[in-house]
């Protein structure tokens, strides 16, 4: 017969995944617990009990934390970058898409922040020179969408010939970093929604106010 000590834990134990939703489950973790900790404050304990699992099972699926928050870097990167593409296939011009993409990030950082945070996070607090290529490799593969926009944009007469395209696209990505920091500070309302539609202003064509 069980102790009642050995009931209890039978009871708490997770229900059985298959592999693919028990994978998602962790990355889904992890991604929330390293946003709010970053890396050096967050164990693989403190990953299974946000999954409500037991720590072994992690490493039935990542043989240790660099290699899950690597995963995890690459998920939440992989879901930004689907989230705008799907917004600038949605826009009927690339000025409207990079103003889409503004009010998103905006709204995304007031209400689910976790893997943008993660995301930002990534770019100073990568562990080993892996996690740090993956996080440079995300960073550059931001910055080649938006400035591919900004060019479709001036090829379409959107914005002028005499625009720096490289300059504007850095200055978009920056307003998006000011957002990471006011977020990782509790700057919120420091930098209100007026705020951010005159830097959209000051970016020169991207215009429009968050909901």
């Amino acid at each position: 017969m069980l102790s009642q000590p050995s009931r209890q834990r039978t009871r708490a134990r997770a229900p059985r995944l298959p592999a693919g939703e028990r994978r998602t489950q962790i990355l889904d973790a992890a991604i929330r617990v390293f946003a709010r900790q970053g890396y050096a404050g967050t164990g693989t304990a403190d990953i299974a009990r946000e999954a409500s699992i037991g720590e072994p099972t992690i490493y039935r699926y990542y043989a240790n934390k660099r290699d899950l928050y690597v995963a995890a870097i690459q998920q939440a990167s992989d879901e930004i970058r689907t989230a705008w593409q799907q917004i600038a296939d949605d826009a009927p011009d690339p000025v409207t898409a990079l103003q889409r993409i503004g009010v998103w990030y905006y709204e995304r950082m007031q209400r689910h922040p976790e893997r943008l945070l993660l995301r930002f996070r990534s770019f100073t607090e990568s562990p080993d020179p892996g996690a740090a290529q993956a996080a440079r490799d995300e960073y550059r593969a931001s910055l080649r969408f938006v400035e591919s926009l900004f060019r479709d944009a001036q090829a379409q007469g959107l914005i002028g010939e005499d625009i720096d395209v490289r300059a504007l696209t850095w200055l978009f990505i920056a307003v998006g970093s000011l957002l990471d920091v006011t977020q990782v500070l509790n700057l919120g309302d420091e930098l209100t929604p007026s705020d951010v539609v005159r830097l959209a202003e000051l970016l020169g064509g991207v215009q429009g106010a968050p909901e």
